[in-house]
């Protein structure tokens, strides 16, 4: 088994067309703020839609949070042509090293849906995770109405493994939530 990845400094990944770094508190806060206060953005998460710079740095405190405590990691997307520029996020929420397992976790600006740049950054998310992190499988949960969300697993090779009924509460209601897995024997990088 592979040494595991040990959270000393927020590794960088490269795509064809994309630089998952690490989230700046200070430089990538005003995007992290426009990015969850879209609503579209935000409408199948629990996190939104922002409506104060106050809010993001609440979610740039739990993504902070996660890393100090070796407990996941979530990385700043940007375009290789300009890598100043958070367009999105992806990452683990929560990893469980006893089993082997993460849970992930991703969102990208509107304007950029539809042009495959976020199952391009989960190949590089994923194969990180079962390369450096040891991982056997990665779960998703998606909100039941989040077609989009579900073609960028299906891409991946992730399987739907069943309906979470009323598992997620956000923005005063009950969601319904696919439950998705990957296992490393079933990934194709």
């Amino acid at each position: 088994m592979p040494e595991l990845f040990d959270f000393t400094v927020m590794p960088r990944l490269q795509t064809e067309r994309l630089v998952l770094r690490e989230i700046h508190s200070q430089t990538d806060l005003a995007a992290l703020y426009a990015l969850f206060a879209d609503p579209y953005v935000a409408r199948f998460t629990d996190t939104g839609p922002l409506e104060s710079p106050a809010e993001a740095e609440e979610v740039m405190e739990w993504i902070d949070d996660i890393f100090a405590k070796h407990l996941g990691m979530r990385w700043a997307l940007a375009l290789k042509t300009d890598e100043g520029e958070m367009i999105g996020t992806a990452g683990y929420n929560r990893w469980q090293r006893w089993n082997h397992s993460a849970e992930i976790g991703y969102d990208l600006k509107r304007d950029l849906w539809g042009r495959g740049l976020m199952v391009e950054a989960l190949e590089a998310v994923l194969g990180f995770g079962f390369r450096e992190m040891a991982l056997n499988r990665v779960e998703a949960d998606v909100t039941v109405d989040n077609e989009a969300s579900v073609r960028v697993l299906e891409k991946l090779g992730f399987h739907q493994e069943g309906l979470a009924r009323q598992r997620g509460f956000w923005k005063g209601d009950y969601h319904d939530l696919l439950m998705f897995g990957l296992l490393r024997d079933e990934w194709g990088g």
